[in-house]
Order: C-alpha cells, then structure tokens, then sequence
C-alpha cells in the first residue's frame, strides 16, 4: 500500500516539475519579448530622429538655394 502511494508522489512530483520548467520557459520567452520590444522601439525612434534631422538638412539647403539667409532657413522656416 505504501509503495503504491510512494509511486504515485513521485509521479506528481516529476509532472511538477516538469509544469515549472514549461512556466519557466514561458517567463523567459516573455522576458525575450519585452526585451526585443523596448530595442526594436529604441531602434525605431533613433531611425525617426534621424529622419528628421536629415530632413531639416534638406530643407535648410533647399531654402539656401532659393536665397534665403542660412540663419533664415535654418530656423526651420517655410516658405509658401
């Protein structure tokens, strides 16, 4: 009779285990997510920023061609 319950405790014992290492793998595999997600949402706006800037650029040299003064056009402004 002991042996039997014995059998049966270390049966649930090792399916335990087995659920945490799946929980476990699962946390990590979370944890990867969150991760890639912050860098991918760094790598994103630093590509945005940078976007920008060489937008700026563009204009400024634009406006320079047209003959405005470089102090003018670098002000970002428009001309319609």
């Amino acid at each position: 009779m002991i042996y039997g319950e014995v059998g049966r405790l270390a049966d649930e014992s090792l399916r335990l285990s087995l659920r945490q290492a799946e929980i476990a793998i699962l946390l990590v595999t979370a944890a990867q997510y969150a991760w890639w997600d912050l860098y991918l949402d760094l790598y994103h706006a630093a590509g945005t920023g940078l976007s920008a800037e060489l937008d700026q650029r563009a204009r400024t040299r634009r406006l320079i061609r047209r003959g405005v003064s470089p102090t003018a056009a670098a002000q970002e402004l428009h001309i319609v």
